[in-house]
């Protein structure tokens, strides 16, 4: 008893050692911030007085200059120190959640590393009170268990011995209880952070950070890192917290945030996940969407139906004939085989459709097209066409600016003697650069010019071309009425199909080049599996010197059902120097219960592994009619309110079942309508009605699928929605149907 009670006299000390140095930390810094901020303000006022506000007044621009690089210094310095004050108030909270006792080889000394979400150093003695969870020291606590231990360093491999590992529960700057473990994270802690009530937002795992998990986060060899995970087994967070630890990195990786990018598979799985960073101490991350970046790259001028709408056509489809059709036209535009189809459009539109005319300005002979066009296919012009074509029309404008030059020295001659001459030649050369240069311009962009848009149209339309160009190729048995299905939905710009518009953007990437996000270093891509060949290609090209993280779940494939080949796909595609493939084969989200029912849907990855934390047996629940159906769900809804759950979630087929249980249900229990038309919103905890596909990478404490019919569910397709609903269930998961039960639940 006198053991532990030194043990437990030792840490209550140290963590009020710690309070002390946060609470004076944070005062200090509090000031300062304080101080930083009056001096901020007093610059700006001083800058707008001394300074012009106009840019003709070219002396003072450079005092201008000097006091906005004094502010934007003062800027920075204010902002880390506002960093800092945010850092010191969570960690008053919970300053530390893990100690590891460490006596590194060839030393007799034992030290004490206390692990906590940032560092913590007493500059006084220039100790370090508790180490970052990214330190790499901090890799020991989530590999190892009490023995022998290596690690690596910046100096290189640091080898000892790991004599205890202690974990905490400190809540409001009190300690709740501690205990030593001799394993990687005791289950009871993961039980207990697992069996809490989600949140709105996406929470940090740091605490409960397992071994294959940090073996992820800490990779900095790979520059491809592909992550098979099951479903619950953290995949999307531990990406998040891999982010986190680049850029922790920063200073060695010379990286920044705005170096790194998301491609989220919808806009509110952004703002789901959109808590993470800044709960780890770092900026927010552009998250963004091909729809997205496709919007951008057009110049607004395009616009794309998005990803949820495309699934949601296929659900919708009247036919299990249509909706197989409306795949195969999927997956046809995301192929290999229409993507080398592209490529050789653009090698036929180099050689075949630009036409070429000889130049002329003012009568005098400037270029002919033969030579253009020898120019244009010439192997000294090694890039995409468009900038090909940009090249020689800035030679042909070149030209025609050393003709205006001598004309302009002919009419200064012609004039020299004449008063008004200055006004003159500037009148004549503005004449000159507003009419003859424009209309000259103009002439020679209609061979220096294309629109991808009519293009891509081009390549449909005429049906001829299409086969030729795909000589060769194995097309899918209904090309034909592919080709015709694409002509008649492609023609409103504000509405291209989203594998049209896909396509569309490669089409301009390859024939354009593609300048935007060349800061970017690091790409992470969510929901892999739901993308194809071609959408990696477009990635590839986009964003060619970065590296790329990629997670996703084949067994949560929605348009296709998938195998693991997909990331021998993704690796021959991205084509780097080094890339991993690791698995996350253990499901934390659902309950055992949960889990064990869910697998039943599954026809492969029965390998899983379940984390018990036992709650209670998923529910199927039958009723004559949908009113009774609809009440009985009312019901289940304010007993699981009743019972503390936050989140409730109806999972509806599509979001026009979704719409339409919205409006027979709302007027007696409020419900929030999640769809992929974006509200800004969009507010997951309560209760909520989405479609599955909008569902994917979300959970809730209590999750009710609706209409698990027969009717509703019956193809190996439906079985596959079906278990993604199942595993968005924390701890309740039931089941509603009127008429036949799906054969998928029998």
């Amino acid at each position: 008893m006198s053991e532990y009670k030194d043990r437990y006299d030792e840490e209550i000390n140290y963590l009020n050692e710690i309070i002390n140095l946060l609470q004076y930390k944070l005062q200090a810094d509090r000031e300062k911030l304080e101080n930083k901020k009056v001096d901020l303000v007093e610059s700006r006022k001083e800058m707008w007085e001394n300074t012009t506000h106009s840019s003709a007044d070219t002396d003072k621009l450079a005092d201008l200059n000097q006091y906005l690089s004094a502010l934007n210094a003062q800027t920075m310095s204010y902002g880390e120190t506002a960093k800092a004050v945010q850092k010191y108030e969570k960690m008053l909270d919970n300053p530390y959640f893990a100690r590891i006792d460490f006596t590194e080889e060839g030393y007799d000394d034992t030290e004490k590393i206390y692990i906590g979400l940032f560092n913590l150093m007493d500059d006084d003695s220039g100790e370090i009170k508790v180490y970052d969870w990214r330190a790499p020291i901090s890799s020991l606590y989530y590999r190892n268990e009490i023995g022998p231990v290596e690690y690596t360093a910046p100096a290189g491999k640091i080898k000892g011995y790991i004599s205890l590992k202690r974990q905490y529960k400190i809540r409001k700057g009190k300690m709740e209880y501690f205990f030593d473990s001799n394993i990687n994270i005791v289950d009871d802690m993961l039980k207990e952070a697992l069996s809490k009530n989600m949140s709105s937002k996406m929470q940090t795992i740091v605490e409960t950070i397992q071994k294959q998990q940090d073996l992820i986060i800490r990779d900095l060899d790979s520059e491809l890192l592909i992550v098979q995970g099951v479903a619950g087994s953290g995949k999307t967070s531990v990406a998040l917290h891999r982010i986190a630890f680049l850029l922790y990195q920063g200073l060695s990786l010379k990286l920044k945030s705005n170096n790194i990018v998301i491609i989220s598979p919808n806009a509110l799985f952004s703002k789901y996940i959109s808590n993470v960073l800044p709960s780890l101490g770092e900026e927010d991350i552009e998250e963004i969407t091909l729809e997205n970046i496709f919007v951008r790259y057009f110049d607004n001028k395009l616009s794309i139906k998005s990803k949820s709408e495309q699934f949601e056509d296929i659900i919708c489809a009247k036919t299990e004939s249509r909706k197989n059709f409306l795949r195969s036209v999927i997956e046809f535009k995301g192929s290999y085989e229409f993507a080398e189809i592209i490529h050789r459009f653009i090698y036929h539109f180099e050689h075949k459709m630009i036409e070429f005319e000889d130049v002329y300005y003012n009568g005098k002979y400037l270029e002919s097209r033969q030579l253009l066009k020898q120019l244009f296919l010439s192997n000294k012009l090694n890039m995409p066409p468009y900038k090909k074509l940009k090249i020689i029309e800035s030679r042909l404008m070149d030209k025609v600016n050393d003709l205006r030059h001598v004309r302009r020295e002919k009419i200064q001659e012609n004039v020299k003697n004449t008063k008004n001459h200055q006004f003159e030649i500037k009148s004549f050369t503005r004449y000159v650069a507003q009419k003859e240069t424009s209309a000259f311009k103009k002439k020679i962009q209609k061979f220096t010019e294309f629109d991808c848009y009519d293009l891509y149209k081009n390549l449909f339309k005429n049906k001829d071309l299409f086969y030729k160009l795909s000589k060769g190729l194995k097309l899918p048995e209904n090309i034909d009425k592919i080709i015709d299905y694409t002509n008649s939905n492609i023609n409103d710009p504000y509405n291209i199909p989203y594998a049209d518009g896909l396509s569309m953007m490669y089409l301009k990437v390859k024939a354009e080049g593609f300048d935007l996000y060349s800061e970017i270093k690091q790409v992470f891509v969510d929901e892999a599996q739901d993308y194809y060949p071609l959408h990696y290609m477009i990635l590839n090209t986009m964003f060619k010197d970065s590296r790329f993280t990629v997670v996703g779940d084949v067994n949560q494939s929605i348009e296709k059902q998938r195998d693991l080949s997909v990331y021998d796909e993704i690796t021959s595609i991205l084509n780097k120097r080094k890339s991993n493939k690791l698995f996350l084969n253990k499901s934390y989200r659902c309950s055992y219960e949960i889990n064990k029912f869910s697998q039943r849907l599954l026809d492969t990855g029965k390998d899983t592994e379940f984390f018990e934390r036992n709650e209670g047996e998923p529910e199927i629940i039958c009723r004559n009619t949908q009113e009774e159906l609809h009440d009985k769900m009312i019901e289940d809804i304010k007993k699981y309110q009743a019972e503390g759950l936050d989140s409730v979630s109806i999972i509806t087929k599509s979001r026009k079942q979704a719409s339409e249980l919205y409006f027979k249900i709302n007027d007696k229990i409020h419900a929030n309508l999640i769809d992929y038309v974006e509200r800004g919103n969009e507010n997951i905890t309560g209760v909520t009605i989405v479609p599955i596909y909008m569902a994917k990478g979300l959970e809730f404490d209590a999750v009710m699928v609706y209409d698990v019919s027969e009717k509703n569910y019956s193809t190996n397709y439906d079985k596959g929605l079906l278990y993604i609903a199942c595993t968005r269930a924390m701890h309740k998961l039931s089941l509603y149907h009127t008429n036949e039960l799906t054969n998928f639940l029998k």
